[in-house]
């Protein structure tokens, strides 16, 4: 049961992965992920993604790559080091193998749009405290991120809004642009450098009892939005994040919020002539009992163009609705199905004289093998 809009994928602005021009059985999704040990301190991490979808820019692609450090502990302080492409320590549902979410098929719109644009290109240093040297129950770590590649991130917010879907835009490809200006600006590609600045993220993170997470991070890409690229401009992106999580006895608690702005185009005062606000939670419930596991989730997401919304109004009120549930029937084989409701208004639909209020719905079901 797919959307009667046009999907995103297909360059429309439907918000989710699959519509009525793209239903039924498919197989388009590979994932290589290899990871493992260097030495007794360097640790290698490869992940790559193989799609069969025929909007898809490169058939295999590269997901993340990255060489992780992790000296000899010398006091109640754990180090860590990461250099390579990878996504900021943001997300608290996409920790599984080639960065799936745990609970669902589709993450949240949060954690759906850090796939799609906010990976790094760059360095990561992290520090924990781990309590259990200290006698306490809980670790308290810092990291910060310094990267570039990174100049066009909010683009696809900006012309297509929030979105739901498991889609993780690999690091040579991109999403299909809805609102074309030329022949060579077929898709959004967020991996690009324009204006040779870098960007960087920071946080903090505490854990209690190896059970229950608190993170903040800032993220701010320090781009130029006066500088023009070949096919995107640099864009100034920035945002603010956290997130909590609870575990009690198979019952797992996860609420996130985000808030940030984006901007482009040259400007007197610097700070683009192009500006939207943009913010989203979600709170989501996850039970898992043995083989099963059922998620319930609610996310709300917001985008308000502040600054030239005579040229272009990036407007969007929404809110969705997820229930999954998954099976994991042994180490290799998973079978899942997830119902997903997305209803609200995106102004940049009447641009293409289409209703800016809409309601969409998918049911997929999916059947996995690992090896």
């Amino acid at each position: 049961m797919d959307s009667s809009l046009p999907s995103f994928v297909h360059g429309g602005l439907g918000l989710l992965q699959f519509d009525d021009e793209h239903d039924g059985m498919e197989s388009e999704r590979f994932v290589l992920d290899l990871s493992g040990p260097l030495t007794e301190t360097l640790r290698a991490l490869f992940s790559a993604i193989a799609t069969t979808g025929e909007d898809e820019q490169n058939p295999i692609d590269v997901t993340e790559a990255f060489l992780e450090w992790r000296p000899y502990p010398q006091s109640h302080w754990r180090w860590r080091a990461k250099l390579g492409t990878f996504y900021p320590p943001i997300s608290l549902e996409n920790r599984g193998v080639g960065w799936q979410s745990l609970y669902s098929l589709s993450p949240s719109a949060i954690n759906t749009w850090v796939g799609e644009e906010a990976r790094s290109v760059g360095a990561e240093l992290s520090a924990t405290s781990v309590g259990a040297t200290l006698g306490r129950d809980l670790d308290i770590g810092g990291v910060v991120g310094v990267y570039g590649w990174n100049d066009p991130i909010g683009v696809l917010i900006f012309e297509r809004g929030w979105s739901l879907n498991d889609r993780v835009v690999p690091l040579f490809g991109g999403t299909r642009r809805p609102f074309r200006m030329s022949d060579h600006d077929r898709y959004i590609e967020p991996t690009h450098e324009i204006d040779d600045r870098l960007g960087y993220y920071a946080g903090v993170e505490a854990k209690w009892q190896g059970r229950h997470q608190l993170r903040l991070l800032h993220y701010d890409n320090r781009g130029d939005p006066a500088q023009q690229g070949y096919a995107d401009d640099a864009w100034r992106t920035r945002f603010d994040s956290i997130g909590v999580s609870v575990s009690l006895a198979g019952l797992t608690l996860i609420a996130q919020a985000m808030q940030g702005d984006t901007a482009v185009g040259p400007s007197t005062d610097g700070r683009g002539m192009l500006i939207a606000d943009y913010r989203a939670w979600f709170l989501l419930g996850s039970y898992s009992l043995d083989k099963h596991r059922v998620t319930i989730r609610h996310d709300r997401m917001h985008i308000e163009s502040t600054r030239g919304a005579e040229f272009f109004d990036s407007n969007q009120r929404a809110q969705a609705w997820t229930a999954a549930y998954l099976y994991e029937h042994d180490s290799h084989w998973l079978a899942a199905a997830e119902w997903l409701r997305i209803s609200g208004s995106l102004h940049q639909r009447e641009l293409l004289g289409l209703p800016a209020e809409a309601t969409e719905q998918q049911l997929q079901m999916v059947l996995r093998y690992s090896l």
